[in-house]
């Protein structure tokens, strides 16, 4: 059985492929070559999950009042942009034109 894909999971992934790629830069280019593997796996896996988290963001979008989805967009893209993820970041600014639309409506 196999589990929906997880942005949590992925991100972990994702940090291992990057470790096991740099020490395989140093020691072995089947090491480097699994590392860039499992990477690329793992930012495909992210991809799955943004493509789930996004359905979910737009439901919600439909339902919020602006001034909720303005502060939510404001601090998911600020953490975005602390923690360098860019899905997050595109989130943050859905969820803040989407509050500029409704504001206007």
């Amino acid at each position: 059985m196999t589990s929906p894909p997880s942005q949590v999971k992925a991100h972990l992934q994702w940090v291992k492929g990057a470790g096991t790629e740099m020490l395989g830069s140093m020691l072995s280019t089947p090491l480097k070559e699994s590392g860039a593997a499992t990477k690329e796996a793992a930012v495909n896996e992210m991809r799955a999950a943004k493509e789930i988290g996004d359905r979910k963001v737009e439901r919600n979008i439909a339902e919020e009042g602006p001034m909720r989805l303005s502060a939510e967009g404001k601090s998911e893209g600020l953490f975005g942009k602390v923690v360098g993820c860019e899905g997050m970041k595109e989130r943050g600014d859905a969820k803040i034109k989407a509050a500029e639309t409704k504001s206007v409506n």
